[in-house]
């Protein structure tokens, strides 16, 4: 990890170290690393290239079409240019215009008059990559949103299997965990791999209606309720609302149908 001395370190020096652990060796990525230090200062490209090193060792990060892994020069170019403005990026990697050869007219053209001329679309204008929202970047994102709070009335769905049943007389407690992290769409942030859990609070008269049908090991628990943060337990408390099985709902469903 390399240490901010900001006063002590030319850009040179700078960009000379963070070539080096971002192992880059060619001429062009180290030139185009001195230009961005130049243009973003020292602190934030420290910054990034400790984000750079945070990415690494979670896994990494896949190029644009997914083929394969970026390098640790290419997580850092990425960050870069995300927060550039497109002067800076413009200034670091210059549009270099492709020369094509001209095509020689064709025997038929030639011959005859000169063909009219179709219009040109006009070209689109090339936006800046947007930058990867990830799960560390959270934190900021959310004292910013605080400054503001909104309101809402939350419900919760849990469908899965109850564990052990404790019996307090007028509710039952069980307690259920999730793992697993679903495909999320694209640009939301990838969270950090831990279970969550759920301590579910149902009525013992709801209770009765599917203490039957969840004794079927093939059957799961369907529970709606209103969740509560319990920091004492660390858990989210659910507060059961209705409950039901898959089972006992795909028979109403057909007794309704009949």
């Amino acid at each position: 990890m390399i240490e901010h001395k900001q006063t002590q370190q030319t850009v040179a020096q700078l960009a000379a170290e963070i070539a080096t652990h971002l192992k880059e060796t060619e001429p062009s990525p180290r030139i185009a690393i001195s230009k961005v230090v130049a243009l973003l200062g020292q602190t934030t490209c420290l910054d990034l290239l400790h984000k750079t090193q945070e990415i690494e060792a979670t896994g990494g990060m896949m190029t644009s079409d997914g083929t394969r892994r970026r390098t640790s020069g290419g997580i850092w170019f990425y960050l870069a240019r995300g927060i550039m403005t497109p002067e800076q990026r413009s200034t670091v990697w210059p549009y270099r215009p492709q020369f094509r050869k001209k095509k020689k007219p064709t025997q038929a053209a030639s011959a005859g008059s000169p063909q009219p001329r179709k219009p040109k679309a006009p070209k689109e204008k090339q936006l800046a990559p947007t930058p990867v929202f990830t799960w560390d970047d959270r934190i900021a994102a959310v004292t910013e949103a605080e400054t503001e709070k909104g309101t809402t009335n939350v419900k919760i769905t849990l469908v899965g299997r109850p564990g052990k049943i404790v019996d307090r007389g007028q509710c039952i407690v069980t307690v259920m965990e999730d793992s697993k992290t679903p495909a999320l769409p694209k640009g939301l942030p990838t969270p950090t791999p831990t279970s969550t859990k759920y301590v579910v609070y149902i009525a013992s008269k709801q209770w009765a209606k599917v203490k039957d049908a969840i004794a079927d090991p093939e059957d799961v628990l369907i529970v709606e309720g209103f969740p509560k943060t319990d920091p004492e337990v660390t858990a989210i408390a659910v507060f059961a609302t209705t409950c039901t099985t898959k089972k006992l709902q795909q028979a109403q469903r057909q007794s309704k149908t009949e």
